[in-house]
């Protein structure tokens, strides 16, 4: 009879190759799920970080400046009933040594200052500027721009002109009439400083973007001149809180938060949007790096268990059906061995038992 051809595979490796095969597919699985859930959450927990800083940076500095405009709109109704002589130490005490607010001034419906903080442009012809044609109408809040009228008052050595923010009301008189403008020019360097101190604690970039879409104050020296990302300035123009991943002119990947308005309780709107940047590698991965560690930990006692009860397996029940196969062959062979009697299964036993009454009815 011909000799058939045997196989190397034996039950012992097919079943070890069978667990550790097992083993892998299930860590790689878990692993890339985990992996995608960690890749969701850190992305899930940069936007919020990103949203809820920018809008707070925003609260914040729009409630700094409605401070002012409630000083402001207190001297207002105040102006109606004092004289210039009154009137000039209340202007004075508003532009303090803080230099917050770097001028107050009192303009007449004909553009003449009457008072000013300090006495600077007392006398002079504010007609032509934005602060006071829109004063005269209504409550104004001005974007930031050079000192033009102060600039020559203002400048100090070679250092360049100051910039300001407007503050303006009309000032009724009785009966209704508008007697005149009441007018702040709110230091830009307070208000960049203030950005720059804000940001410095929330860990992020900010950038106060005006109508335009022109950076009026950045908080990070790379940052550009413009804001024109296209997807978060279509959403904030719809006046929509917006955030996501966008390549900025840099070419870098940040996750950024666009507040659409800055504004806080009465303060009038500047038209402003807000801009909060952070770089995903200087977000706090530790969590994640947790998360993955344990899983690896977990993943690697798993397959050690996993080994560990395989081989306990193949000794206490595989092992022995090569033993019987050795047994059966040296039968078949014409060697009078008795079968051993092998009981790791019932299976087993049965299979140790039938070859012994084979062996016994061939004697």
């Amino acid at each position: 009879m011909p000799k058939r051809a045997t196989t190397p595979v034996t039950l012992p490796g097919a079943l070890l190759g069978l667990v550790l095969s097992g083993i892998a597919i299930f860590a790689g699985t878990t692993y890339v799920l985990v992996r995608q859930h960690i890749d969701t959450f850190q992305q899930a927990a940069l936007e919020e970080a990103v949203t809820l800083r920018t809008r707070g940076v925003s609260t914040a500095f729009a409630r700094a400046l409605e401070q002012d405009w409630q000083h402001l709109t207190a001297i207002a109704r105040e102006v109606a009933v004092l004289d210039p002589e009154g009137l000039a130490p209340v202007l004075d005490a508003a532009a303090g040594p803080d230099q917050r607010v770097s001028w107050a001034g009192f303009a007449r419906p004909d553009g003449t200052v009457i008072v000013a903080s300090g006495g600077l442009l007392e006398g002079g012809d504010v007609s032509s500027r934005p602060w006071f044609q829109q004063g005269l109408q209504e409550d104004f809040a001005g974007d930031m721009h050079e000192a033009v009228l102060l600039a020559d008052l203002m400048a100090a050595g070679d250092s360049a002109p100051p910039r300001f923010l407007d503050l303006a009301t009309p000032v009724e008189g009785p009966g209704g009439r508008v007697v005149g403008v009441l007018g702040f020019h709110i230091n830009a360097a307070w208000a960049e400083d203030y950005l720059a101190d804000l940001a410095e604690r929330m860990e992020l970039d900010l950038l106060l973007v005006n109508p335009a879409g022109e950076v009026m104050i950045g908080t990070a020296p790379d940052l550009p001149d413009s804001f024109d990302l296209p997807r978060l300035s279509a959403a904030a123009a719809t006046g929509v809180q917006t955030a996501g991943f966008d390549i900025w002119p840099d070419g870098m990947r940040y996750f950024t938060a666009v507040t659409p308005s800055v504004t806080f309780g009465a303060l009038p709107s500047f038209g402003w949007r807000l801009v909060g940047r952070i770089d995903p590698a200087d977000f706090p991965a530790t969590p994640a790096r947790d998360l993955i560690r344990s899983t690896t930990v977990a993943l690697t006692v798993a397959t050690a268990i996993f080994a560990l009860a395989t081989v306990l397996f193949i000794q206490l029940y595989i092992r022995p059906i090569g033993r019987l196969a050795r047994n059966a062959e040296r039968i078949a062979d014409g060697h009078e061995d008795y079968p051993a009697e092998i009981r790791a299964s019932a299976e087993l036993q049965r299979l140790s038992a039938s070859l012994a009454r084979l062996e016994s009815q061939r004697r």
